[in-house]
């Protein structure tokens, strides 16, 4: 049975003890009030986009010999009711004949050809004419320095350094986007960025619903992030998921902004069935506030037909969203209007402080000091003097306390959860704005959410035996076993995979059996992490088994603070409702239980027969050679 810390028996230590609970219980009361004012914020936000990438429409739709437009329309019966029209470059332009264009060298190699002198354009140049009236208009009036103009064959061509046929931006194409408008499609328009760009955002089309920036830049960055601002007022802004672009913090902090999610083209067409894609769309959707789920058709038949799975994938993507209780259409304004008050986040933030010295407490002097100071300083490095890093305090902290604090037994799981969310209360409390709901600010530190909590426990338990110097006596004269060597290798690769397997996009994916749990739980209700579906039942095994010794409960233990540094860490996602994290909690929370109950009794089981199987090998000594020491003794030499 774990013994109850000698430190923990000093007046003064129950005495501050029961000083920094009143501060907790305290401090809840305003983090209360501010978690309320934001689960509010959030009931009303049920309404999705669905967005088609036109220039995989155009591909798909090229096999079959019909345009984008055409195949656009079959899909639009389905459901699909926006399109991606991303803005003309010079390529484009030319592609679809309203402009000339082509490199110096070529340029050069026409005008020899027809006896000319040749001119004195750069080999690398890009060089464009006009084709079809005001073609070229935004192309010329938007890039800086200004195109020269040379005569070739009596011809007009503009020309600039470099070869930009791919990336210099030449405005919307009209045609275009009033077709798409006209048969009521919302039109997400792409813009692109460049060096020197001017007059940004001036020539963004008024049909538009969305504005998606293209490539990892927002249009304007860096210079001229102002004209975009001014331009982007009557849009909703895509926050694309998992991809960074420069400029987008800033832009997204001043014009209305949505979520987006949205699939490489290569792995669509590889891995993605239908079923999957409309998984991982709903699960964003349900879990991660994203608002614009933006498709792209399948480009090749890896997986089968790729009409057929287009289809399938937009059809059953409306049904399910219709039946999550969606309204799949045109959205008007998804943007957060949750807003703290800061003398009330200031008051919750005194329930972080008294956590942390609660954490001072469950550590014997000095190192309980040792232990507090540490993580505030690990949370200022990673997110300077702000909310952000009293969040993290939160987040580090409190999955530590339930299991520190409070002896055996199965309460204290139920216990150990309860200050987790008070935990996640001041987290929410203390972190939650605009920027960091949309995500436009990440939850600095998310990492080691997952790897400090248990470290502290580790620390903690290692302190209940021995202080640092005895350890270090004790490990220098200790004698390194295969058995130590496996363990220790498995405990590092235990932290390795918490750590790779963080993140809507992880280094290391889930197994298939691991997706086929997921599935099965995702039909049932909303998703518990695996985490503590897995830490909690190991936890529960260590509470029952009190008279166990601390080699045993500890390792055990430990996975349970990662299933409690599991539950703030999904509270650390902003952008996830509250309700979600808090049904996310509780289902994991009985299923752990459930299936922890259910090792028990297994546990012991195999206990015991492992003890009898070990005893037997004291009944199955080999026999003793004939003529060797033992025998002849046995004889009476």
């Amino acid at each position: 049975m774990r013994p109850r810390p000698s430190w923990t028996e000093a007046p003064w230590w129950r005495r501050a003890a029961r000083a920094l609970w009143l501060l907790v219980a305290l401090a809840l009361l305003p983090a209360a009030a501010l978690v309320v004012a934001r689960v509010g914020s959030e009931g009303t936000q049920r309404s999705v986009a669905i967005v088609m990438d036109e220039i995989a429409l155009a591909e798909q739709a090229s096999y079959l010999g019909v345009s984008s437009f055409e195949l656009g329309m079959r899909y639009g019966a389905l459901g699909l009711g926006g399109i991606a029209l991303y803005e003309e470059t010079v390529e484009t332009l030319a592609l679809k004949g309203r402009a000339a264009a082509m490199l110096g060298r070529e340029a050069r190699a026409v005008a020899a050809a027809a006896g000319q002198v040749p001119t004195a354009i750069p080999a690398d140049a890009t060089l464009v004419r006009e084709l079809e009236p005001g073609a070229l208009d935004v192309l010329l009036a938007t890039s800086w320095p200004p195109a020269q103009a040379v005569e070739i064959l009596e011809q007009t061509w503009y020309f600039w350094p470099g070869d930009s046929f791919r990336t210099r931006p030449a405005g919307p194409d009209r045609e275009q986007i009033e077709a798409w408008h006209a048969a009521g499609f919302d039109i997400a328009y792409r813009p692109r960025n460049f060096p020197n760009l001017r007059e940004v955002g001036a020539y963004y089309p008024p049909e538009a619903r969305y504005l998606i920036y293209g490539g990892l830049q927002v249009a304007g960055f860096p210079n001229s992030l102002d004209d975009a601002v001014a331009a982007s007022g009557d849009y909703l802004t895509g926050i694309i998921e998992g991809t960074a672009q420069d400029g987008m913090p800033a832009l997204a902090r001043q014009v209305p902004t949505a979520r987006l999610l949205s699939f490489n083209q290569d792995y669509i067409n590889q891995r993605l069935r239908p079923a999957d894609l409309i998984e991982k769309y709903l699960l964003a959707a349900n879990e991660r506030n994203v608002r614009i789920l933006y498709l792209r058709p399948y480009t090749e038949e890896q997986l089968g037909d790729m009409i057929e799975n287009t289809e399938a994938m937009i059809a059953g993507l409306v049904t399910e969203l219709e039946r999550e209780g969606f309204v799949v259409g045109s959205l008007a304004s998804v943007d957060v209007t949750y807003a703290a008050p800061t003398y009330l986040r200031a008051l919750a933030a005194v329930g972080v402080f008294a956590g942390l010295g609660l954490l001072a407490l469950a550590f014997p002097t000095p190192w309980g000091v040792y232990a507090a100071l540490s993580v505030a300083l690990l949370a200022l490095a990673a997110a300077g003097p702000s909310w952000a890093a009293l969040a993290l305090i939160a987040a580090l902290v409190f999955p530590v306390l339930g299991y520190a604090l409070f002896g055996p037994g199965l309460l204290a799981l139920l216990r150990s959860t309860g200050i987790s969310l008070l935990g996640a209360a001041f987290l929410v409390a203390v972190g939650s704005d605009r920027d960091t709901m949309l995500a436009i600010e990440p939850f600095a530190g998310v990492a080691a959410t997952l790897v400090v909590p248990p470290a502290l426990f580790a620390a903690h338990a290692l302190l209940r035996w021995r202080r640092p110097s005895a350890w270090v006596r004790y490990l220098w004269g200790y004698r390194v076993r295969l058995g130590d060597l496996a363990v220790a290798v498995a405990v590092a690769a235990v932290l390795a995979l918490v750590v790779i397997r963080r993140g809507n996009f992880p280094i290391l994916g889930a197994s298939e059996a691991e997706l086929a749990l997921r599935g099965f739980l995702n039909e049932l209700f909303v998703r518990p992490r695996f985490k503590e579906l897995v830490g909690h039942p190991l936890a529960v095994v260590a509470l029952m088994h009190a008279r166990w010794p601390g080699w045993a409960t500890a390792p055990l233990l430990v996975a349970g603070v990662v299933a409690q540094a599991s539950i703030l860490n999904s509270f650390s996602h902003y952008h996830t409702p509250l309700v979600v994290s808090f049904q996310r909690t509780l289902i994991a929370l009985v299923i752990g239980l459930a299936v922890g109950l259910v090792l028990v009794p297994l546990v012991r089981l195999a206990i015991r027969a492992i003890g009898r199987w070990l005893a037997s090998a004291d009944t199955d000594r080999a026999p003793t050679p004939p003529g060797s020491g033992g025998a002849r003794a046995a004889e009476g030499d």
